[in-house]
Protein backbone atom coordinates (compact mmCIF):
# COMPACT_ATOMS: atom_id res chain seq x y z
CA UNK A 1 0.00 0.00 0.00
CA UNK A 2 2.32 2.71 -1.24
CA UNK A 3 0.95 6.07 -0.13
CA UNK A 4 3.12 9.14 -0.84
CA UNK A 5 2.34 12.50 0.67
CA UNK A 6 3.20 14.82 3.55
CA UNK A 7 3.39 13.92 7.21
CA UNK A 8 0.52 15.34 9.23
CA UNK A 9 1.65 17.28 12.27
CA UNK A 10 -1.47 19.30 12.88
CA UNK A 11 -5.00 18.69 11.66
CA UNK A 12 -7.69 21.35 11.65
CA UNK A 13 -11.08 19.70 11.62
CA UNK A 14 -14.00 21.79 10.45
CA UNK A 15 -17.07 21.36 12.59
CA UNK A 16 -20.55 21.65 11.21
CA UNK A 17 -22.65 24.25 12.98
CA UNK A 18 -25.95 25.79 12.09
CA UNK A 19 -27.32 29.18 12.98
CA UNK A 20 -30.56 30.92 12.25
CA UNK A 21 -30.20 33.66 9.65
CA UNK A 22 -31.71 37.08 9.91
CA UNK A 23 -32.57 39.39 12.71
CA UNK A 24 -35.65 39.98 14.80
CA UNK A 25 -36.83 37.42 17.32
CA UNK A 26 -33.62 35.39 17.32
CA UNK A 27 -31.71 38.17 19.03
CA UNK A 28 -34.10 38.32 21.95
CA UNK A 29 -32.81 36.59 25.08
CA UNK A 30 -34.56 35.46 28.24
CA UNK A 31 -33.09 38.51 30.00
CA UNK A 32 -34.60 40.77 27.33
CA UNK A 33 -37.94 39.06 27.86
CA UNK A 34 -37.75 39.74 31.59
CA UNK A 35 -37.29 43.46 30.86
CA UNK A 36 -40.16 43.56 28.33
CA UNK A 37 -42.77 46.32 28.63
CA UNK A 38 -45.96 45.66 30.56
CA UNK A 39 -48.06 45.73 27.39
CA UNK A 40 -49.63 42.22 27.23
CA UNK A 41 -48.96 41.83 23.53
CA UNK A 42 -45.32 42.84 23.95
CA UNK A 43 -44.96 40.42 26.84
CA UNK A 44 -46.47 37.67 24.69
CA UNK A 45 -44.04 38.34 21.83
CA UNK A 46 -41.06 38.61 24.18
CA UNK A 47 -41.97 35.29 25.82
CA UNK A 48 -42.31 33.61 22.43
CA UNK A 49 -38.99 35.09 21.31
CA UNK A 50 -37.30 33.69 24.42
CA UNK A 51 -38.67 30.24 23.60
CA UNK A 52 -37.52 30.63 20.01
CA UNK A 53 -33.99 31.59 21.07
CA UNK A 54 -33.90 28.63 23.43
CA UNK A 55 -34.92 26.34 20.59
CA UNK A 56 -32.18 27.67 18.33
CA UNK A 57 -29.58 27.10 21.06
CA UNK A 58 -30.78 23.54 21.58
CA UNK A 59 -30.68 22.93 17.83
CA UNK A 60 -27.09 24.16 17.64
CA UNK A 61 -26.17 21.75 20.44
CA UNK A 62 -27.72 18.91 18.44
CA UNK A 63 -30.66 18.44 20.83
CA UNK A 64 -33.40 18.31 18.23
CA UNK A 65 -36.19 17.08 20.46
CA UNK A 66 -35.61 19.82 23.00
CA UNK A 67 -35.39 22.36 20.18
CA UNK A 68 -38.74 21.25 18.80
CA UNK A 69 -40.32 21.47 22.24
CA UNK A 70 -39.15 25.06 22.57
CA UNK A 71 -40.37 25.88 19.07
CA UNK A 72 -43.76 24.32 19.82
CA UNK A 73 -44.08 26.37 22.99
CA UNK A 74 -43.28 29.54 21.06
CA UNK A 75 -46.01 28.76 18.52
CA UNK A 76 -48.48 27.76 21.22
CA UNK A 77 -48.11 31.19 22.84
CA UNK A 78 -49.37 32.78 19.64
CA UNK A 79 -52.04 30.18 18.95
CA UNK A 80 -53.43 30.55 22.48
CA UNK A 81 -53.47 34.35 22.35
CA UNK A 82 -56.91 36.00 22.67
CA UNK A 83 -58.49 35.68 19.25
CA UNK A 84 -55.66 33.54 17.91
CA UNK A 85 -52.37 34.31 16.19
CA UNK A 86 -53.94 36.57 13.55
CA UNK A 87 -56.34 38.58 15.67
CA UNK A 88 -53.87 41.47 16.07
CA UNK A 89 -51.57 42.74 13.29
CA UNK A 90 -48.61 43.08 15.67
CA UNK A 91 -49.00 39.51 16.92
CA UNK A 92 -49.66 38.19 13.41
CA UNK A 93 -46.44 39.76 12.14
CA UNK A 94 -44.44 38.31 15.03
CA UNK A 95 -46.05 34.90 14.48
CA UNK A 96 -45.07 34.89 10.80
CA UNK A 97 -41.49 35.89 11.63
CA UNK A 98 -41.35 33.12 14.23
CA UNK A 99 -42.56 30.56 11.68
CA UNK A 100 -39.85 31.72 9.27
CA UNK A 101 -37.18 31.50 11.94
CA UNK A 102 -38.22 28.00 12.99
CA UNK A 103 -38.27 26.77 9.42
CA UNK A 104 -34.85 28.30 8.76
CA UNK A 105 -33.41 26.77 11.91
CA UNK A 106 -34.75 23.32 11.11
CA UNK A 107 -33.53 23.37 7.51
CA UNK A 108 -30.11 24.68 8.52
CA UNK A 109 -29.85 21.92 11.11
CA UNK A 110 -30.66 19.51 8.28
CA UNK A 111 -27.92 21.05 6.14
CA UNK A 112 -25.39 20.87 8.97
CA UNK A 113 -26.05 17.21 9.58
CA UNK A 114 -28.94 15.70 7.69
CA UNK A 115 -28.01 12.10 8.23
CA UNK A 116 -26.62 11.89 4.72
CA UNK A 117 -23.51 14.06 4.92
CA UNK A 118 -20.54 11.78 5.47
CA UNK A 119 -18.50 12.42 8.60
CA UNK A 120 -15.43 14.45 7.65
CA UNK A 121 -12.25 12.32 7.43
CA UNK A 122 -8.84 13.35 8.72
CA UNK A 123 -5.52 13.06 6.87
CA UNK A 124 -3.65 9.85 7.63
CA UNK A 125 -0.24 9.92 9.27
CA UNK A 126 1.02 7.26 6.86
CA UNK A 127 0.78 9.64 3.91
CA UNK A 128 4.29 11.02 4.30
CA UNK A 129 6.41 8.17 5.60
CA UNK A 130 8.20 8.10 2.25
CA UNK A 131 9.44 11.68 2.61
CA UNK A 132 10.91 11.46 6.12
CA UNK A 133 14.72 11.74 6.33
CA UNK A 134 15.32 8.36 7.93
CA UNK A 135 19.00 7.50 8.50
CA UNK A 136 20.04 10.90 7.21
CA UNK A 137 22.79 11.25 9.86
CA UNK A 138 24.92 9.22 12.21
CA UNK A 139 23.31 8.68 15.63
CA UNK A 140 25.40 9.21 18.75
CA UNK A 141 26.43 6.47 21.13
CA UNK A 142 24.42 8.26 23.83
CA UNK A 143 21.28 7.86 21.75
CA UNK A 144 22.04 4.17 21.36
CA UNK A 145 22.58 3.78 25.12
CA UNK A 146 19.28 5.49 26.02
CA UNK A 147 17.39 3.29 23.57
CA UNK A 148 18.92 0.13 25.02
CA UNK A 149 18.00 1.29 28.54
CA UNK A 150 14.42 1.96 27.41
CA UNK A 151 14.08 -1.57 26.09
CA UNK A 152 15.20 -3.01 29.43
CA UNK A 153 12.36 -1.32 31.32
CA UNK A 154 9.88 -4.03 30.39
CA UNK A 155 9.83 -7.33 28.55
CA UNK A 156 9.66 -7.06 24.77
CA UNK A 157 7.53 -9.56 22.90
CA UNK A 158 9.00 -8.70 19.52
CA UNK A 159 12.71 -8.23 18.67
CA UNK A 160 13.53 -4.52 18.41
CA UNK A 161 16.56 -3.40 16.41
CA UNK A 162 18.67 -0.50 17.65
CA UNK A 163 20.32 0.42 14.35
CA UNK A 164 20.96 3.72 12.59
CA UNK A 165 17.55 3.74 10.90
CA UNK A 166 15.64 3.19 14.15
CA UNK A 167 17.71 5.75 16.05
CA UNK A 168 17.17 8.36 13.35
CA UNK A 169 13.41 7.77 13.65
CA UNK A 170 13.67 8.32 17.40
CA UNK A 171 15.38 11.65 16.64
CA UNK A 172 12.46 12.57 14.38
CA UNK A 173 9.98 11.81 17.14
CA UNK A 174 11.96 13.99 19.55
CA UNK A 175 12.45 16.77 17.02
CA UNK A 176 10.18 17.86 14.12
CA UNK A 177 7.50 15.27 14.93
CA UNK A 178 7.52 15.88 18.69
CA UNK A 179 4.07 17.48 19.07
CA UNK A 180 2.48 15.02 16.68
CA UNK A 181 4.03 12.03 18.48
CA UNK A 182 3.06 13.31 21.93
CA UNK A 183 -0.56 13.85 20.87
CA UNK A 184 -0.66 10.40 19.28
CA UNK A 185 0.65 8.75 22.45
CA UNK A 186 -1.98 10.53 24.53
CA UNK A 187 -4.77 9.62 22.10
CA UNK A 188 -3.62 6.01 22.16
CA UNK A 189 -4.84 5.73 25.73
CA UNK A 190 -8.37 5.42 24.37
CA UNK A 191 -7.53 2.22 22.51
CA UNK A 192 -4.19 0.64 23.52
CA UNK A 193 -5.42 -1.51 26.44
CA UNK A 194 -8.07 -3.10 24.25
CA UNK A 195 -5.70 -3.47 21.28
CA UNK A 196 -3.25 -5.36 23.51
CA UNK A 197 -6.05 -7.66 24.70
CA UNK A 198 -7.09 -8.45 21.14
CA UNK A 199 -3.50 -9.00 19.98
CA UNK A 200 -2.84 -11.33 22.94
CA UNK A 201 -5.96 -13.34 22.13
CA UNK A 202 -4.88 -13.65 18.48
CA UNK A 203 -1.27 -14.57 19.30
CA UNK A 204 0.19 -11.27 18.06
CA UNK A 205 3.06 -9.47 19.88
CA UNK A 206 1.41 -6.75 21.95
CA UNK A 207 4.21 -4.31 21.13
CA UNK A 208 2.86 -4.22 17.59
CA UNK A 209 -0.05 -2.17 18.90
CA UNK A 210 2.10 0.82 17.94
CA UNK A 211 1.71 -0.02 14.25
CA UNK A 212 -1.51 1.98 14.62
CA UNK A 213 0.45 5.02 15.82
CA UNK A 214 2.54 5.10 12.65
CA UNK A 215 -0.44 4.32 10.42
CA UNK A 216 -2.98 6.80 11.78
CA UNK A 217 -1.86 8.37 15.08
CA UNK A 218 -4.81 6.39 16.55
CA UNK A 219 -7.38 8.42 14.60
CA UNK A 220 -10.45 6.41 13.66
CA UNK A 221 -11.37 8.87 10.91
CA UNK A 222 -7.95 8.89 9.24
CA UNK A 223 -8.21 8.54 5.47
CA UNK A 224 -5.14 8.31 3.25
CA UNK A 225 -4.93 9.60 -0.29
CA UNK A 226 -5.11 6.01 -1.53
CA UNK A 227 -8.40 5.52 0.41
CA UNK A 228 -6.95 3.43 3.23
CA UNK A 229 -9.04 4.19 6.31
CA UNK A 230 -9.24 3.94 10.07
CA UNK A 231 -6.79 3.34 12.90
CA UNK A 232 -5.30 0.41 10.99
CA UNK A 233 -5.50 1.98 7.52
CA UNK A 234 -7.20 -0.86 5.71
CA UNK A 235 -7.58 -0.54 1.97
CA UNK A 236 -11.18 -1.27 0.84
CA UNK A 237 -10.42 -4.68 -0.66
CA UNK A 238 -8.25 -5.83 2.25
CA UNK A 239 -10.87 -4.67 4.74
CA UNK A 240 -13.56 -6.71 2.99
CA UNK A 241 -11.19 -9.68 2.86
CA UNK A 242 -11.07 -9.64 6.65
CA UNK A 243 -14.77 -9.12 7.18
CA UNK A 244 -15.01 -5.33 7.58
CA UNK A 245 -18.34 -4.17 6.14
CA UNK A 246 -18.30 -1.10 3.94
CA UNK A 247 -21.46 0.40 2.52
CA UNK A 248 -23.20 3.76 2.24
CA UNK A 249 -24.10 3.76 5.94
CA UNK A 250 -21.21 1.96 7.63
CA UNK A 251 -17.45 1.60 7.23
CA UNK A 252 -16.14 -0.86 9.80
CA UNK A 253 -12.55 0.02 8.93
CA UNK A 254 -13.17 2.93 11.34
CA UNK A 255 -14.39 0.64 14.13
CA UNK A 256 -11.52 0.31 16.65
CA UNK A 257 -12.81 -3.03 17.90
CA UNK A 258 -13.59 -4.72 14.58
CA UNK A 259 -10.65 -3.26 12.68
CA UNK A 260 -8.22 -4.24 15.45
CA UNK A 261 -9.46 -7.82 15.27
CA UNK A 262 -9.06 -7.74 11.48
CA UNK A 263 -5.56 -6.21 11.76
CA UNK A 264 -4.49 -8.95 14.16
CA UNK A 265 -5.73 -11.63 11.76
CA UNK A 266 -4.02 -9.95 8.82
CA UNK A 267 -0.73 -9.62 10.68
CA UNK A 268 -0.95 -13.24 11.76
CA UNK A 269 -1.50 -14.37 8.17
CA UNK A 270 1.50 -12.31 7.04
CA UNK A 271 3.71 -13.77 9.75
CA UNK A 272 2.60 -17.27 8.84
CA UNK A 273 3.61 -16.49 5.26
CA UNK A 274 7.04 -14.93 5.92
CA UNK A 275 7.91 -16.34 9.38
CA UNK A 276 9.41 -12.96 10.29
CA UNK A 277 7.68 -10.00 11.94
CA UNK A 278 9.70 -7.34 10.11
CA UNK A 279 8.81 -8.84 6.75
CA UNK A 280 5.21 -9.16 7.91
CA UNK A 281 5.19 -5.43 8.75
CA UNK A 282 6.73 -4.58 5.39
CA UNK A 283 4.01 -6.64 3.69
CA UNK A 284 1.32 -4.90 5.77
CA UNK A 285 2.53 -1.66 4.20
CA UNK A 286 3.46 -2.74 0.67
CA UNK A 287 1.43 -5.92 0.16
CA UNK A 288 2.53 -9.52 0.49
CA UNK A 289 2.97 -9.95 -3.26
CA UNK A 290 5.40 -7.05 -3.52
CA UNK A 291 7.51 -8.24 -0.58
CA UNK A 292 7.49 -11.87 -1.74
CA UNK A 293 8.61 -10.96 -5.26
CA UNK A 294 11.36 -8.68 -3.93
CA UNK A 295 12.74 -11.40 -1.66
CA UNK A 296 12.88 -13.83 -4.57
CA UNK A 297 14.42 -11.30 -6.93
CA UNK A 298 17.21 -10.23 -4.57
CA UNK A 299 17.87 -13.57 -2.94
CA UNK A 300 17.59 -12.37 0.68
CA UNK A 301 15.39 -13.40 3.60
CA UNK A 302 15.78 -10.47 5.98
CA UNK A 303 14.02 -7.09 5.97
CA UNK A 304 17.11 -5.05 6.78
CA UNK A 305 19.03 -6.66 3.93
CA UNK A 306 16.07 -6.17 1.60
CA UNK A 307 15.79 -2.49 2.59
CA UNK A 308 19.32 -1.92 1.26
CA UNK A 309 18.25 -3.07 -2.20
CA UNK A 310 15.95 -1.42 -4.69
CA UNK A 311 13.30 -4.02 -4.02
CA UNK A 312 11.17 -1.82 -1.74
CA UNK A 313 9.87 1.70 -2.04
CA UNK A 314 11.20 4.28 0.37
CA UNK A 315 7.93 4.38 2.29
CA UNK A 316 8.24 0.70 3.22
CA UNK A 317 11.94 1.07 4.01
CA UNK A 318 11.07 3.85 6.46
CA UNK A 319 7.91 2.21 7.77
CA UNK A 320 9.44 -0.68 9.71
CA UNK A 321 12.12 1.34 11.58
CA UNK A 322 9.48 3.93 12.47
CA UNK A 323 7.45 1.20 14.19
CA UNK A 324 10.54 -0.02 16.07
CA UNK A 325 11.29 3.57 17.15
CA UNK A 326 7.71 4.15 18.28
CA UNK A 327 7.87 1.05 20.47
CA UNK A 328 11.14 2.20 22.05
CA UNK A 329 9.92 5.70 22.90
CA UNK A 330 6.51 4.49 24.07
CA UNK A 331 8.17 2.14 26.57
CA UNK A 332 10.06 5.01 28.22
CA UNK A 333 8.61 8.36 27.13
CA UNK A 334 10.11 10.20 30.13
CA UNK A 335 13.62 9.27 28.97
CA UNK A 336 12.89 11.20 25.79
CA UNK A 337 11.36 14.22 27.49
CA UNK A 338 7.71 13.35 26.90
CA UNK A 339 5.13 14.02 29.61
CA UNK A 340 2.28 11.88 28.38
CA UNK A 341 -1.18 12.01 29.95
CA UNK A 342 -3.01 9.18 28.21
CA UNK A 343 -6.65 9.81 27.43
CA UNK A 344 -8.95 7.47 29.35
CA UNK A 345 -9.91 4.17 27.79
CA UNK A 346 -13.19 4.49 25.92
CA UNK A 347 -15.91 2.53 27.68
CA UNK A 348 -19.49 2.24 26.59
CA UNK A 349 -22.79 0.42 26.75
CA UNK A 350 -24.80 -0.59 23.71
CA UNK A 351 -28.45 0.03 22.90
CA UNK A 352 -30.26 -1.89 20.14
CA UNK A 353 -32.13 0.30 17.66
CA UNK A 354 -34.13 -0.51 14.57
CA UNK A 355 -33.87 1.35 11.30
CA UNK A 356 -32.38 4.82 10.93
CA UNK A 357 -32.16 6.90 14.09
CA UNK A 358 -30.61 10.36 14.11
CA UNK A 359 -27.47 10.36 16.28
CA UNK A 360 -28.51 13.75 17.65
CA UNK A 361 -31.64 12.09 18.99
CA UNK A 362 -29.50 9.24 20.41
CA UNK A 363 -27.32 11.82 22.15
CA UNK A 364 -30.33 13.55 23.62
CA UNK A 365 -31.75 10.27 24.89
CA UNK A 366 -28.36 9.34 26.37
CA UNK A 367 -27.92 12.72 28.04
CA UNK A 368 -24.71 13.56 26.19
CA UNK A 369 -23.47 15.53 23.19
CA UNK A 370 -23.67 14.25 19.65
CA UNK A 371 -19.86 14.46 19.36
CA UNK A 372 -19.53 11.84 22.11
CA UNK A 373 -21.90 9.50 20.28
CA UNK A 374 -19.92 9.95 17.07
CA UNK A 375 -16.64 9.24 18.88
CA UNK A 376 -18.10 6.02 20.29
CA UNK A 377 -19.51 4.98 16.90
CA UNK A 378 -16.89 6.08 14.33
CA UNK A 379 -17.88 3.29 11.94
CA UNK A 380 -21.14 5.13 11.21
CA UNK A 381 -20.47 7.17 8.09
CA UNK A 382 -23.61 9.25 8.45
CA UNK A 383 -25.24 11.11 11.30
CA UNK A 384 -27.57 8.16 11.81
CA UNK A 385 -27.77 4.44 12.39
CA UNK A 386 -28.29 2.42 9.21
CA UNK A 387 -31.73 2.33 7.63
CA UNK A 388 -33.48 -0.97 7.13
CA UNK A 389 -31.55 -2.97 9.72
CA UNK A 390 -31.06 -3.45 13.45
CA UNK A 391 -28.00 -1.83 14.97
CA UNK A 392 -26.33 -1.74 18.37
CA UNK A 393 -25.44 1.90 18.94
CA UNK A 394 -22.84 2.69 21.61
CA UNK A 395 -23.68 5.15 24.38
CA UNK A 396 -21.67 6.31 27.43
CA UNK A 397 -21.34 3.78 30.22
CA UNK A 398 -24.41 3.85 32.43
CA UNK A 399 -26.65 5.46 29.81
CA UNK A 400 -28.01 2.28 28.23
CA UNK A 401 -31.18 1.99 30.28
CA UNK A 402 -32.47 5.58 29.97
CA UNK A 403 -31.34 5.81 26.35
CA UNK A 404 -32.97 2.49 25.47
CA UNK A 405 -36.26 3.48 27.07
CA UNK A 406 -36.20 6.89 25.41
CA UNK A 407 -35.43 5.47 21.96
CA UNK A 408 -38.02 2.73 22.29
CA UNK A 409 -40.73 5.31 22.98
CA UNK A 410 -39.79 7.80 20.28
CA UNK A 411 -42.81 8.84 18.20
CA UNK A 412 -42.28 8.16 14.48
CA UNK A 413 -41.91 11.84 13.57
CA UNK A 414 -38.92 12.19 15.91
CA UNK A 415 -36.95 9.17 14.81
CA UNK A 416 -35.19 10.74 11.84
CA UNK A 417 -34.81 14.02 10.01
CA UNK A 418 -34.38 12.37 6.61
CA UNK A 419 -36.27 13.24 3.47
CA UNK A 420 -38.19 10.42 1.81
CA UNK A 421 -39.97 10.15 -1.51
CA UNK A 422 -42.80 7.88 -2.63
CA UNK A 423 -42.10 6.93 -6.22
CA UNK A 424 -44.80 7.99 -8.71
CA UNK A 425 -45.54 6.43 -12.09
CA UNK A 426 -42.75 7.03 -14.59
CA UNK A 427 -40.20 8.32 -12.07
CA UNK A 428 -36.66 6.97 -12.28
CA UNK A 429 -33.52 7.37 -10.22
CA UNK A 430 -32.30 9.83 -12.83
CA UNK A 431 -35.43 12.00 -12.65
CA UNK A 432 -35.44 11.87 -8.83
CA UNK A 433 -31.79 12.88 -8.71
CA UNK A 434 -32.56 15.99 -10.77
CA UNK A 435 -35.57 16.80 -8.59
CA UNK A 436 -33.57 16.66 -5.36
CA UNK A 437 -30.17 17.87 -6.54
CA UNK A 438 -28.35 14.61 -5.84
CA UNK A 439 -27.13 11.72 -8.01
CA UNK A 440 -28.73 8.42 -9.10
CA UNK A 441 -25.81 6.54 -7.55
CA UNK A 442 -26.32 8.23 -4.18
CA UNK A 443 -30.03 7.32 -4.11
CA UNK A 444 -29.25 3.75 -5.15
CA UNK A 445 -26.55 3.34 -2.49
CA UNK A 446 -28.70 4.85 0.25
CA UNK A 447 -31.50 2.41 -0.46
CA UNK A 448 -29.47 -0.70 -1.30
CA UNK A 449 -30.66 -0.68 -4.92
CA UNK A 450 -28.92 -2.14 -7.92
CA UNK A 451 -27.97 0.72 -10.17
CA UNK A 452 -29.95 0.76 -13.39
CA UNK A 453 -32.79 -1.29 -11.90
CA UNK A 454 -36.33 0.05 -12.38
CA UNK A 455 -37.88 1.51 -9.24
CA UNK A 456 -41.41 0.33 -8.52
CA UNK A 457 -44.25 2.81 -8.23
CA UNK A 458 -45.17 3.39 -4.59
CA UNK A 459 -41.71 2.50 -3.25
CA UNK A 460 -40.54 4.80 -0.48
CA UNK A 461 -36.97 5.92 -0.99
CA UNK A 462 -34.52 7.73 1.26
CA UNK A 463 -33.19 10.76 -0.61
CA UNK A 464 -29.63 11.79 0.29
CA UNK A 465 -29.81 15.51 -0.43
CA UNK A 466 -26.55 17.37 -0.91
CA UNK A 467 -26.42 19.85 2.02
CA UNK A 468 -24.34 22.28 -0.03
CA UNK A 469 -27.11 22.94 -2.52
CA UNK A 470 -30.61 21.53 -2.13
CA UNK A 471 -31.33 22.61 1.46
CA UNK A 472 -30.40 26.18 0.58
CA UNK A 473 -32.95 26.27 -2.22
CA UNK A 474 -35.59 24.67 -0.04
CA UNK A 475 -34.97 27.19 2.73
CA UNK A 476 -35.43 30.10 0.36
CA UNK A 477 -38.69 28.62 -0.89
CA UNK A 478 -39.95 28.20 2.65
CA UNK A 479 -39.17 31.83 3.48
CA UNK A 480 -41.14 33.04 0.48
CA UNK A 481 -44.08 30.82 1.40
CA UNK A 482 -44.11 31.92 5.02
CA UNK A 483 -43.76 35.59 4.17
CA UNK A 484 -46.58 35.42 1.64
CA UNK A 485 -49.05 33.88 4.05
CA UNK A 486 -52.26 35.72 4.65
CA UNK A 487 -54.27 35.18 7.81
CA UNK A 488 -56.16 31.90 7.50
CA UNK A 489 -59.84 31.71 8.29
CA UNK A 490 -59.49 29.62 11.40
CA UNK A 491 -61.99 26.90 12.02
CA UNK A 492 -63.72 26.59 15.31
CA UNK A 493 -61.80 23.42 16.11
CA UNK A 494 -64.47 20.79 15.37
CA UNK A 495 -64.42 18.18 12.63
CA UNK A 496 -67.75 19.00 11.01
CA UNK A 497 -66.30 19.89 7.62
CA UNK A 498 -65.49 17.64 4.68
CA UNK A 499 -62.88 15.01 5.55
CA UNK A 500 -59.71 15.27 3.45
CA UNK A 501 -56.67 13.00 3.33
CA UNK A 502 -53.60 15.02 2.40
CA UNK A 503 -50.24 13.53 1.37
CA UNK A 504 -47.38 15.76 2.47
CA UNK A 505 -45.20 17.00 -0.35
CA UNK A 506 -41.57 18.00 -0.33
CA UNK A 507 -41.22 21.43 1.30
CA UNK A 508 -44.64 21.33 2.99
CA UNK A 509 -45.04 22.71 6.50
CA UNK A 510 -47.96 22.53 8.89
CA UNK A 511 -48.29 26.30 8.58
CA UNK A 512 -48.62 26.13 4.79
CA UNK A 513 -51.08 23.23 4.94
CA UNK A 514 -53.15 25.03 7.60
CA UNK A 515 -53.26 28.16 5.45
CA UNK A 516 -54.27 26.19 2.36
CA UNK A 517 -57.19 24.50 4.12
CA UNK A 518 -58.18 27.47 6.31
CA UNK A 519 -57.46 25.81 9.61
CA UNK A 520 -54.75 26.10 12.27
CA UNK A 521 -51.53 24.30 13.14
CA UNK A 522 -53.01 23.36 16.48
CA UNK A 523 -56.05 21.76 14.83
CA UNK A 524 -53.87 19.81 12.40
CA UNK A 525 -51.83 18.54 15.33
CA UNK A 526 -54.98 17.56 17.21
CA UNK A 527 -56.56 15.74 14.27
CA UNK A 528 -53.37 13.78 13.57
CA UNK A 529 -52.07 13.42 17.14
CA UNK A 530 -48.84 15.19 16.28
CA UNK A 531 -46.55 16.27 19.10
CA UNK A 532 -44.27 18.47 17.02
CA UNK A 533 -44.59 20.75 14.01
CA UNK A 534 -42.46 18.74 11.60
CA UNK A 535 -43.94 16.63 8.81
CA UNK A 536 -42.06 14.56 6.25
CA UNK A 537 -42.69 14.08 2.56
CA UNK A 538 -44.92 11.06 1.98
CA UNK A 539 -46.81 11.27 5.29
CA UNK A 540 -50.59 11.43 5.13
CA UNK A 541 -52.63 13.85 7.22
CA UNK A 542 -56.32 13.82 7.97
CA UNK A 543 -58.13 17.15 8.12
CA UNK A 544 -61.60 18.63 7.88
CA UNK A 545 -62.33 21.64 5.75
CA UNK A 546 -65.13 23.74 4.31
CA UNK A 547 -62.91 24.88 1.47
CA UNK A 548 -64.43 24.33 -1.94
CA UNK A 549 -61.88 22.79 -4.28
Amino acid sequence: MSRPGKWVLFVAIGTLASGCAGSGPLKTSARDAARAPEDPLSRLIASADARLSGGVEQSRAGHLNRAREEFDRALDLYLNAPGGAYANPKVADAYKRTLEAIQLSEFEALAAGDGFSETLPEPAAIDDVADLPVAAGTPSEEARRIAEEALRIEVNDVKIEINDEVLSCIDLYQGPLRDWFSEALARGGRYLPRIREVFHSEGIPQDLAYVALVESAFKTGALSRTKAKGVWQFMPATGKRFGLKQDWWVDERSSPEKATRAAAQYLRSLYDLFQDWNLALAAYNAGEGKVGRSLDRHGVDDFWELSRTRGLKRETKNYVPMIHAAIVVAKAPAKYGFEVNPEPLLTFDTVPVKDAVDLRVVAECAGTEVGQIQMLNPELRRLATPAGRAWNVKVPTGAAEPAGECLANLPPEKRVTFRTHVVARGQTLASLSKMYGTSPAAIADANGLTRGKTVAKGAELIIPIDPRSAPVRRTAAVVRTASAQSAPHARTGDDSGRRVTYKVRRGDTLAAIATKYRTTIRQLKTWNRLRGTRVAAGETLTLFTNRAD
